[in-house]
């Protein structure tokens, strides 16, 4: 095995795996709620996911307990990334496509920025809050459109679950820079695990577990393994190797990648609307991110 430094491109290479880990996330869950419950698949996945976790930590030679001080941000960062965005995302995927989640989340970097603006205390120059209103426009039509001339309750449950996306990464981007990016995400997952078993065996009591089809399992083991573990560790290792502001930019193309993924994978129809509209959240949300102001 070579002994060199990673590069750049490792962390693009590693980026990218870590971005299309994430891309089928919307459409496994959209899979797994048509006989998994949300509280089952998210209950569950942070159980899976721990044990994955607890192998890592023992490879690593990471298996000391956190600083105190660092346990809040690792709750956080588990109960944003694991129980928050998981469980809204399912509560919407019960009602409308993965296509509409797709483009929805394509709001994801600006939840994200603005979490961090007020955590922060930064201040952004004006064109940040331009791109961030034109995103949030394009969302905003798209939703009304999809929904026959108005806002679903799905629509709430994805809001929610970009939050709580943005918050555990605004959490979980204060604890990695100690602990780095596997190691805190570990440790959040075996932190919540105690709390996640119960639900998940009172969740799947009264399910007939031969009658679930074997997609859902599927569905549900993807969301469990890789986008709720490997794809979060090919993601922090490409952040590590080509850095945050470079290999940051690659996660934009993730709501573009869902579309084809629903498109390929479940069949659902792209509307042109949705197209349009993803494509202005991308070119927002590049604008977002690069005039804002960092500290």
């Amino acid at each position: 095995m070579s002994d060199r430094e990673p590069s750049w491109r490792d962390g693009v290479l590693f980026g990218v795996l870590g971005m299309l880990g994430f891309s089928g996330t919307l459409v496994a869950t959209r899979v797994a709620v048509q006989d998994l419950s949300p509280l089952a698949i998210t209950s569950g996945r942070i159980v899976i996911a721990a044990l994955l976790a607890a192998v890592t930590l023992v490879v690593l030679r990471k298996t000391k307990l956190p600083e105190r001080r660092l346990l809040p941000g690792l709750i956080s960062m588990g109960l944003g990334l694991a129980v928050g965005y998981p469980f809204f995302l399912a509560l919407a995927l019960e009602q409308v496509p993965a296509v509409h989640g797709a483009v929805v989340t394509g709001l994801a970097p600006a939840a994200t920025a603005i979490i961090a603006v007020v955590r922060t205390g930064e201040r952004p120059p004006l064109g940040f809050w331009i791109a961030c209103a034109i995103g949030f426009a394009a969302v905003l039509f798209f939703a009304i459109d999809a929904g026959g001339g108005h806002l679903s309750l799905a629509d709430g449950w994805l809001f929610l679950a970009l939050l709580s996306l943005g918050w555990a990464y605004v959490e979980g981007g204060r604890v990695s820079a100690e602990l780095g990016g596997t190691t805190a995400l570990s440790w959040a997952m075996l932190l919540l695990a105690p709390f996640a078993a119960v639900p998940f065996v009172w969740s799947i009591t009264d399910v007939s577990l031969a009658s679930v089809a074997w997609s859902s399992w599927a569905g549900f083991a993807y969301a469990a393994v890789v986008s709720m573990f490997l794809a979060s560790v090919f993601w922090y290792r490409g952040l590590a190797a080509g850095g945050i502001a470079r290999i940051g930019q690659i996660n934009l193309l993730l709501p573009l990648a869902a579309l084809v993924w629903s498109a390929l994978l479940l069949g659902e129809e792209i509307t042109t609307t949705a197209v349009v509209c993803a494509v202005v959240v991308f070119a927002a949300m590049v604008v977002c991110l690069k005039s804002r102001v960092r500290t």
